[in-house]
């Protein structure tokens, strides 16, 4: 009853073109949105997941063939723009912490094929710095990581990575301002054992894996096996 007239003064509207949700209608993502959202499919880059052209006869994209990864494979839902770069936006500048639960969603139906093949013993999140998450009220790549949890039955830990320096915006940064940017950004629980463990990291936006190293690089150190990442969006391969 209270859902209902909640409703009725705050209509639910769609996280991506925020429009009017109509009641008969699932909340979160509007049957249009739904049947037009742009998924990355087609031809991906076999380390990063980045879209790669049909016609390209390359199996890696630019990136990876120019820089190492310490991480051992990586996915994404959405290349990151239009509706998506919005909502990404919404959900992290906005105040929308409930996009977490929708978007996870979707970011747990990309990775399920995956679950059978590889079997992630843990999920952890991006950390963000402490200051930030005052500010904020959240994480968002701990939301996600929430709702994934919740729909692929993988634990998750927000504690085992924590963003202990305050760091400039990595975009607009070339790949090396970007690397020494993230020196000493984050640290690891010092007691965790991650032996032989499959982790997945999940975060909102990847570009050019430079966070998702270094912490795959701390995670391995810890006896981690392998570290793989699913981002809910990344870049073109340029």
């Amino acid at each position: 009853m209270w859902e209902a007239l909640l409703d009725l003064i705050y209509p639910p509207r769609c996280i991506f073109c925020t429009e009017i949700i109509p009641f008969q209608e699932e909340r979160g993502i509007c049957k249009r949105c739904r049947n037009t959202l742009p998924f990355i499919e087609g031809k991906v880059c076999q380390k990063c997941g980045k879209p790669i052209q049909d016609s390209d006869h390359r199996t890696t994209c630019f990136d990876c063939i120019k820089n190492s990864h310490v991480y051992d494979r990586g996915w994404a839902v959405f290349a990151y723009e239009g509706m998506v770069k919005d909502a990404i936006y919404r959900f992290k500048y906005g105040g929308h912490k409930e996009y977490g639960k929708y978007l996870g969603k979707l970011m747990a139906e990309k990775i399920k094929y995956q679950i059978s093949e590889e079997g992630f013993d843990l999920i952890i999140p991006i950390p963000i710095h402490k200051r930030r998450k005052k500010e904020r009220g959240y994480n968002q790549a701990e939301e996600l990581a929430k709702s994934i949890s919740s729909e692929l039955g993988i634990p998750m830990d927000p504690f085992i990575l924590a963003r202990v320096k305050e760091t400039s915006p990595q975009s607009g940064l070339s790949i090396v301002q970007r690397q020494n940017n993230i020196k000493k950004a984050f640290k690891i629980d010092d007691t965790i054992n991650l032996h032989q463990m499959k982790i997945l990291l999940i975060d909102d936006i990847y570009t050019t894996g430079t966070t998702i190293n270094y912490c795959a690089d701390l995670l391995k150190e810890r006896g981690a096996k392998k570290v793989f990442f699913l981002s809910l969006s990344i870049g073109r391969d340029m």
